[in-house]
């Protein structure tokens, strides 16, 4: 396991119990046994930390759309994680820091949605797609942290066809 690796099992740990803006980097790197220096040498803060942890379970998940996986087989995937990881991912989601998982939740939503419509031959830059992918990225990333931090009382295939239903016309015509 690499110091990276260390870090973000050290991060989901602490995530665990508390609310990532109350979690010291000092704390962070007690856990992972691993010294300050070395947690800055491979991210600038906890919030970065925190959204490379994020990204590899992004990519583990819906980012799979990307390698041909289909939407809801991808979507219910990242769901499923939601739902195993719940306290972690809710403590992470409750950060008030700007830099917090959020923001990093939409890029990484948007950047996918741009790489699968890309892939498929879409004009991703023409204004009105920029647009859908932006009413994408922060209405799916808004409703799912909604669901999270509300107990995830709809049953997460119910979610992932009402998020599909309602996509951007110009994004649901390229989706299987």
């Amino acid at each position: 396991m690499n110091s990276k690796e260390k870090l973000a099992g050290a991060l989901e740990a602490l995530l665990a119990c508390k609310n990532l803006d109350d979690i010291p980097v000092s704390e962070i790197v007690a856990c992972a046994s691993v010294s300050r220096k070395t947690f800055y040498r491979n991210f600038k803060d906890k919030y970065d930390l925190a959204a490379w942890y994020f990204a590899r379970l992004y990519e583990g998940s819906f980012g799979r759309i990307k390698e041909g996986v289909g939407w809801e087989e991808a979507l219910l995937s990242h769901l499923e994680i939601y739902e195993e990881k719940h306290p972690v991912l809710k403590n992470a989601y409750e950060s008030r820091d700007v830099n917090g998982l959020r923001a990093c939740d939409i890029l990484l939503t948007k950047r996918t949605f741009e790489e699968y419509l890309a892939g498929k031959g879409v004009d991703t830059q023409t204004e009105d797609m920029r647009f859908a992918i932006e009413i994408a990225a922060r209405g799916g990333t808004d409703c799912i942290i909604e669901w999270l931090l509300g107990g995830m009382k709809m049953d997460k295939a119910r979610l992932a066809s009402l998020l599909k239903r309602t996509l951007p016309g110009d994004i649901l015509r390229h989706i299987g």
